[in-house]
């Protein structure tokens, strides 16, 4: 894949979400660099939603604000989620809407217990992904429900 098209698809794939007047924003109202960054969208401007060109255009500029390290990092991830089934993204799309519907103080808790995750040995991680892969749909259910009802308890370290 050509990398100006793997860019411009990275650039939709991690832009923020703008707000779009119902004009939407026109290619010569983009800037130098944001025409350069989004070039190969240059053909079909027009036909896109307003809602879209704002999300191209803001992230454009993220994009190029970018360090050559955060450029493939995010070129990487989005080869990671152009690797992932149509389900499995769909499964993630309705978790992150799920995740932004929360209050901040749950927001908060679940990016506490994933870095928690993270910082565990890997052998500790498998053992705890084995153990949840051996319940039941009815015990994962449960147990999603009475963690999800209860305070965390600080952790030590």
């Amino acid at each position: 894949m050509k990398a100006k098209t793997l860019l411009a698809i990275a650039v939709i794939t991690f832009a923020t979400v703008a707000a779009a007047d119902d004009q939407g924003v026109a290619w010569d109202q983009l800037n130098e660099e944001q025409r350069r960054v989004l070039s190969s969208f240059s053909d079909s401007w027009d036909q896109l939603t307003p809602e879209r060109q704002a999300r191209l255009s803001m992230g454009a500029d993220r994009w190029s604000a970018m360090t050559p390290k955060q450029r493939s990092a995010a070129q990487n991830r989005f080869k990671h989620w152009r690797d992932l089934t149509p389900d499995r993204r769909k499964q993630i799309r309705k978790r992150y809407e799920q995740y932004r519907g929360m209050s901040p103080a749950q927001q908060k808790r679940i990016r506490e217990n994933y870095r928690r995750y993270q910082r565990m040995p890997i052998e500790r991680r498998q053992m705890l992904r084995d153990r949840y892969r051996n319940l039941t749909p009815d015990q994962r259910k449960r147990l999603r429900d009475r963690v999800g009802d209860k305070p965390r308890p600080a952790t030590r370290g």
